[in-house]
C-alpha cells in the first residue's frame, strides 16, 4: 500500500471514527432532553424526533380542541405523538382540563394567517394562570363534500371564514360547530341536500373537493401549561389600559423604545364591561424584554406576559 493509499485509508477511517463519535454524542444528548417533559422547542429535522422520544418517555396527557381528527388533533397528534390525548368540546374545556391537573398540556389553536386570532383562546390566557410554552405552526388545507343540493352546510366558525367563497357559491344556510370534525359527523347523520367543510383527514373516506380555503393559509396552535417559560424566541403580553387620550401609545412606548420588534397587535373586549378591552401584543423576546415589562406595568391596568415560546412547523 503506497503513501497515498495510507493517507486515503487514514482519512477515511478517522472520518468514520469521528461519525461514530458524533452519532453516539447525539443519541447521549437525546436521551439527557427526553427526561424533561415539554414538547419540542426547535424547527428541522429533528424536531418530530424529539417530540416522539419525550412523550414515549413521559406518556402526558394532552388536552386538545377535539374529536379526533379536528386540525387541533392533528397538531396535539404531531406535538405529542406517544401522549394520551384527552378531546375536549371546547376551548375552555381544556383550559380547565391543564388548570386542574387533569391534563399535563392543552392545544388550543390561537391565530390562523388569514383571519386572526382566536377570541376564545385569548379570553382563556387572560382569565387563567396558564402560559404558553409552544407554538407550532401547520398549514390549513380545507375541504367541502356535498350530499345532493346542499341547502345547510357543517362547519367551524374559523374554518367558514378561511373559504368564504366557497361557502358563498353554495348557497347553503351555515351550521356552525365546536370543531371541523364534529361538522363531519353532523354531515354524517345528515341523508340529503347537506355539506360540510372540514380537513382532509376528517373527510378523507368520502369523496371531496380540497383547497377551497381563500388563500395559503397557516394556523399557530398553542401548547398551555401550568408552568411558563423563563425563554423562548417571542413572547405574548395581554394588558389593559385606562380610558384615556394616549393611554395605548404609553403602554407600548416601552417596547418601542427598546428597539423590540413587535409581530402581533390586537385588541379584544374583555366583557367586564362595555368598550372595555385587552390589548394582545406578540413581540420578539430579546434583550430589554424584562425591563420593557416592567416599565409598561406604570402605564397598564392589568398585564401578563402569557407565554415565552418558539415557533416550530408541524
Amino acid at each position: 500500500m503506497g503513501p497515498v493509499e495510507i493517507n486515503k485509508y487514514t482519512l477515511l477511517h478517522g472520518l468514520n471514527g469521528g461519525v461514530y463519535e458524533l452519532e453516539e454524542r447525539l443519541y447521549s444528548l437525546l436521551n439527557e432532553r427526553a427526561k424533561f417533559n415539554v414538547p419540542p422547542l426547535i424547527n428541522g429535522v429533528l424536531a418530530p424526533i424529539i417530540a416522539s422520544e419525550v412523550s414515549k418517555r413521559h406518556k402526558p396527557v394532552v388536552a386538545y380542541l377535539g374529536p379526533e381528527k379536528s386540525f387541533t388533533w392533528e397538531a396535539a397528534a404531531a406535538l405529542f405523538p406517544q401522549g394520551d390525548l384527552m378531546p375536549c368540546k371546547s376551548i375552555s374545556e381544556v383550559f380547565d382540563k391543564v388548570e386542574s391537573r387533569a391534563a399535563d398540556y392543552g392545544v388550543v389553536p390561537f391565530i390562523n394567517s388569514l383571519e386572526g386570532p382566536v377570541g376564545e383562546t385569548i379570553d382563556m390566557l387572560a382569565t387563567h394562570n396558564l402560559n404558553i410554552v409552544t407554538m407550532g405552526e401547520m398549514r390549513i388545507t380545507l375541504c367541502i363534500a356535498k350530499k345532493g343540493a346542499p341547502r345547510v352546510i357543517y362547519t367551524h366558525p374559523h374554518a367558514a371564514a378561511q373559504a368564504r367563497r366557497a361557502v358563498a357559491a353554495l348557497g347553503a344556510h351555515v351550521v356552525y360547530t365546536n370543531s371541523t370534525s364534529e361538522a363531519v359527523k353532523e354531515f354524517e347523520k345528515c341523508e340529503r341536500d347537506c355539506a360540510v367543510l372540514a380537513s382532509p383527514k376528517a373527510l378523507e373516506a368520502v369523496e371531496r373537493t380540497c383547497g377551497v380555503e381563500d388563500g395559503e393559509s397557516y394556523t399557530r396552535f398553542a401548547v398551555i401549561s401550568r408552568a411558563g417559560r423563563e425563554s423562548g424566541e417571542r413572547a405574548v403580553l395581554i394588558f389593559a389600559v385606562p380610558n384615556v387620550a394616549g393611554a395605548l401609545y404609553k403602554a407600548l412606548g416601552p417596547i418601542a423604545n427598546r428597539g423590540i420588534n413587535m409581530t402581533l397587535i390586537y385588541s379584544r373586549p374583555t366583557r367586564l364591561s362595555p368598550w372595555d378591552y385587552y390589548f394582545v401584543v406578540e413581540v420578539e423576546a430579546g434583550e430589554g424584554l424584562d425591563d420593557a415589562v416592567e416599565e409598561m406595568k406604570r402605564y397598564t391596568t392589568m398585564l401578563k406576559v402569557a407565554g415565552r415560546y418558539n415557533v416550530i412547523r408541524i
